[in-house]
């Protein structure tokens, strides 16, 4: 699936001169599955890998010098990357509780989000991860903590200075592959997990030692995190 990413010349000027055709994993890829294991009494992780392919400027800026501060790049870098995690996880108990009814299982789903911007990252082709933790506590309350930890399904958008970039699968929700119902899922991800917000949690709120070497992040103006 291709996607084609029209930016005003104000945004475009500092970074592309027209217009950007980004194919699928052109730049960055996920470097597998997400993992979800439990961390300690207190949290379950969840850790999403990927790994940079192509640098975003490297056309650009590769073979041109440099007339002024603002066309000083560092391509063995990469600023201004962001990941972004929607999980979703079945609600067992309410299930159980409820069984009599035979309620749809998606009535049982509940979706938590969290993003992590990074301002900057060593441009290699090491698989890097976004760490993100969700309380024990309310897994165990809902009936979903395990020696094994399934999940519903999960979304992951990585965007690059404020443009999302097409990554392959970026969606997976239990065995469906259609795509259809696999954007019908992200649509419900991104419009729900809001009834949750502040749940999930960028690992590195709770210790910088989740940044697991990959560089500085920043907080977030946009979230109350």
């Amino acid at each position: 699936m291709k996607l084609l990413f029209k930016i005003t010349p104000l945004i475009l000027a500092p970074l592309f001169s027209l217009s950007l055709f980004a194919l699928p994993d052109q730049f960055v890829k996920l470097g597998g599955k997400v993992t979800v294991t439990k961390e300690s009494d207190q949290w379950i992780k969840a850790s999403v890998p990927f790994t940079f392919v192509s640098h975003p400027l490297a056309e650009k800026y590769k073979s041109r010098k440099p007339t002024n501060k603002e066309e000083v790049i560092n391509l063995e870098y990469v600023d201004n990357i962001k990941v972004k995690l929607s999980i979703c996880f079945s609600n067992e108990l309410q299930k159980k509780v409820l069984r009599s009814l035979k309620l749809p299982d998606a009535e049982f789903y509940q979706y938590y989000s969290a993003e992590i911007e990074f301002m900057t990252l060593k441009f290699d082709r090491n698989t890097k991860y976004a760490h993100f933790l969700f309380p024990a506590a309310i897994a165990e309350r809902d009936g979903f903590l395990s020696s094994y930890i399934s999940t519903v399904g999960y979304v992951v958008d990585i965007i690059y200075d404020g443009v999302p970039l097409e990554i392959s699968d970026s969606i997976m929700f239990e065995k469906y592959r259609e795509e259809r119902i696999l954007q019908k899922f992200k649509q419900q991800a991104q419009t729900k997990a809001s009834e949750n917000e502040g749940i999930l949690l960028p690992g590195h709120l709770i210790s910088a030692n989740y940044l697991d070497g990959a560089g500085p992040a920043k907080r977030s103006k946009n979230s109350r995190y």
